[in-house]
């Protein structure tokens, strides 16, 4: 659960953050350094640190195959968020005027990578344990449920603690 609210904040911070940079020339106002936050550049991380914390609800709420799949989706909301963060990585590396951010555009592209390697991680912890996490309302049972599950030995053993004879006549 705690790799998936991490993840979830380094993607909402990795949108934040300078991801493209440049210098453009206009008739009216000159030359113009614009900026582009993650979130102008790739959609999509608002949306996927949003999933990533509707994940941790999930996995609480559901059991078996069902948190199983919410790992796999997970999973592959990681890999897209890891493929976003290398995606246009090169160009950073191409020339640039004076005064480029290098090191905060580098810090938003890993950011972005870091927080999918965490969702990635947390995907292969939820399908690998999902049979053994705590589900939510899992130890509840309706009266009615209870009744038919009891065995007629554990029925003896209840009317034992319960102070009564199991074996007389009713």
């Amino acid at each position: 659960m705690v790799l998936l609210v991490l993840g979830a904040g380094m993607l909402w911070l990795s949108s934040r953050l300078t991801w493209s940079w440049a210098r453009e020339t206009t008739p009216l106002r000159g030359t113009v350094v614009v900026t582009r936050s993650g979130a102008d550049v790739s959609s999509a991380l608002v949306p996927l640190a949003v999933l990533a914390l509707a994940a941790v609800a999930a996995v609480l709420a559901i059991g078996g195959w069902g948190r199983r799949l919410v790992g796999v989706l997970v999973g592959l909301a990681g890999l897209a968020t890891v493929w976003a963060g290398i995606a246009g990585l090169s160009a950073v590396f191409g020339a640039h005027p004076d005064g480029y951010p290098r090191s905060q555009v580098l810090a938003g592209h890993g950011l972005a990578v870091l927080a999918g390697l965490l969702l990635v991680a947390a995907s292969v912890l939820v399908v690998r344990d999902a049979a053994r996490m705590p589900r939510m309302g899992g130890t509840y049972q309706t009266p009615s449920a209870a009744k038919r599950r009891r065995d007629p030995d554990a029925e003896l053993w209840q009317a034992l603690s319960d102070g009564r004879d199991p074996t007389a006549p009713e």
